[in-house]
């Protein structure tokens, strides 16, 4: 999992106000989803990365519910068990089979294919098209910053539709 927190410091004075808590709610809310819209935005035109299953995407959410507001803050979290991978990317590392005592996967259509050609006996073809190892060293893997490539791109936006939005409130009460 990794999250954006969405924090306003310094500014109780203004939470002490009904007014001024409606206000900073209206504009935390813009911005964060503001945020949010760039996230979306970096990883729908692949600035970051290419999405292959759009799992991730789909668990990326804005928290702006009421209770946050009321203090204060708002959050943009992305609820995978690999985003965090994907932002910051892994070091060099084996893997190992966790429920069985090798691991597999499949070959790609194109050597399994070779694989079957080339086969000599009565060998079950289902079987070609499986590699099996005890453990693999995995090379590590690369960043793809989409949260930091987001905010690095949105934030201007993001601080107009605060401003705006907070304006506008404060204009209301």
């Amino acid at each position: 999992m990794v999250k954006i927190k969405v924090e306003a410091q310094n500014l109780d004075w203004l939470l002490d106000t009904g007014a001024g808590r409606k206000a900073l709610s209206a504009g935390l809310t813009e911005f964060t989803l503001s945020l949010f819209r760039s996230v979306h935005r970096v990883i729908d035109e692949g600035r970051a990365f290419t999405p292959r299953t759009h799992h991730l995407q789909q668990n990326i959410r804005a928290n702006v519910d009421e209770e946050m507001l009321y203090q204060g803050k708002a959050e943009i979290v992305a609820d995978t068990s690999y985003a965090y991978y994907v932002e910051f990317g892994t070091e060099p590392h084996v893997i190992r089979p966790k429920k069985r005592s090798v691991l597999r996967w499949a070959l790609d259509e194109k050597k399994c294919e070779e694989k079957i050609k080339n086969a000599k006996g009565n060998k079950n073809k289902d079987d070609l098209c499986w590699v099996y190892a005890k453990y693999v060293n995995h090379p590590g893997s690369k960043p793809y910053p989409f949260f930091r490539k987001a905010i690095e791109e949105g934030l201007e936006e993001a601080k107009k539709e605060f401003v705006q939005a907070f304006l506008e409130k404060l204009r209301k009460e």
